[in-house]
């Protein structure tokens, strides 16, 4: 049932638009910056990444361990969080913009937060997903310098082209890779969504392009 779920998104491409839309995308960018710190990105590795997170396991932003390495903090830790373990809400999620438009999947969140990719910033090629179960799904929305060429977000080949602020399926179950080439940061949110009925109708039934 979960693969056919997963079907019924990638039937209509590998990343698409919605009519979801993320208002005033600099200011919530700029708000971020005001009054949160972001962390680094999987700190075991030397890249010039930061996140800040949106759902964690306590509800704070210090990306402890929700920024790490899981598979790596697990084992120096002896413990078995998931991603579906970081499910509470961060004070990130009450800017209103963000609280009016996701409130219909705030719920079914988990391990979601802002990437910051500095410059020369990158994720190597890779994918969400091993072997035939598939119980979730991403999205992602642009919010800042995501504009290529400055910024490649690479998708089963294809460089992608964004219009900031709106929300997109993207089927990272396909390899992708992303790279900031230029002098500035660039900013996405990305979400952790559990696969079920009501989130796949949160996303096909608000196509942009019918």
């Amino acid at each position: 049932m979960s693969l056919e779920l997963y079907n019924h998104l990638t039937v209509y491409g590998s990343v698409y638009e919605t009519t979801h839309r993320l208002a005033d995308t600099d200011k919530f960018v700029n708000w971020t910056e005001e009054n949160f710190n972001y962390v680094k990105y999987n700190p075991r590795k030397d890249i010039n990444r930061y996140g800040l997170s949106l759902t964690s396991l306590d509800g704070g932003t210090s990306g402890v361990p929700d920024l790490d390495s899981l598979y790596e903090y697990n084992q120096e830790h002896t413990i078995k969080y998931t991603e579906r373990d970081f499910v509470t809400v961060t004070p990130v999620y009450r800017y209103p913009n963000i609280s009016k438009l996701l409130r219909p999947i705030k719920d079914e969140m988990f391990r979601s937060h802002i990437i910051k990719l500095g410059p020369g910033g990158f994720f190597p090629p890779h994918r969400d997903f091993k072997g035939m179960e598939i119980d979730s799904f991403r999205i992602i929305i642009p919010l800042k310098n995501m504009d290529p060429p400055e910024f490649t977000f690479i998708v089963d080949g294809i460089i992608q082209h964004w219009n900031t602020g709106s929300l997109y399926f993207v089927d990272t179950a396909k390899m992708h890779y992303l790279f900031n080439a230029s002098l500035d940061s660039a900013y996405l949110l990305v979400l952790n969504v559990n696969l079920n009925e009501d989130t796949v109708k949160f996303v096909t039934n608000n196509l942009k392009h019918r």
